[in-house]
């Protein structure tokens, strides 16, 4: 259980998600529930999250270096693992520092370096998966982490030894679009404008 913190808060949960809606959103959604619920929530992302880092309900944005496998070629892998283990190391000394309960990632090669800084902290992890097949982040990950929430059952791409720790939870939606979606249908008019939805 986590203890109570000074401040009132039961503890802070660090979320890593990449710098993609796809990520972030449903990273948006667990922060605003974590924070109903009482914990101090903290974003850890790559340079494109901080796009949305303004408006995320989180009371600190931490950005870590983090890149993604482009090409199979000897230099190419060893650029992406230079910069990855840079972010490890960032990661290692923030988390060092904020002490968090837990972090939970979204996906993305920027959930990369948290989790396996929260790993080597001993610090419990877990991931969540939007999609119905894993996607080559979470797949790297999935062994190390302490548990697996997924969107869909039967989420392919998963070793026997992840699924035995998966959980389906579905996919979180934000409060606002929650909201929205409690909106009654106006049918548009004869003369008024139609409102389409392109999703």
């Amino acid at each position: 259980m986590v203890g109570q913190h000074a401040t009132g808060e039961k503890g802070c949960i660090v979320i890593a998600a990449g710098g993609t809606g796809g990520h972030l959103f449903p990273a948006f959604a667990l922060a605003e529930e974590l924070q109903r619920r009482g914990y101090g929530v903290e974003l850890m992302t790559d340079m494109r999250g901080d796009r949305y880092g303004s408006g995320f309900p989180a009371r600190a944005v931490h950005q870590v270096h983090a890149a993604t496998l482009e090409g199979r070629s000897p230099l190419a892998l060893a650029r992406t693992g230079t910069t990855l283990a840079r972010g490890v190391r960032e990661a290692y000394a923030i988390l060092g520092r904020i002490k968090p309960a837990a972090v939970v990632g979204f996906g993305g090669y920027p959930t990369f370096p948290p989790l396996l800084a929260a790993r080597l902290r001993k610090i419990p992890t877990a991931l969540h998966e939007q999609n119905a097949v894993m996607g080559r982040a979470n797949r790297m990950l999935a062994r190390r982490v302490t548990a697996i929430a997924a969107s869909f059952e039967g989420t392919k791409a998963l070793d026997p030894a992840a699924l035995a720790k998966t959980i389906v939870t579905g996919n979180p939606v934000r409060r606002a679009v929650i909201d929205w979606a409690r909106q009654p249908y106006a049918p548009p008019g004869a003369t008024g404008p139609i409102r389409l939805l392109i999703f």
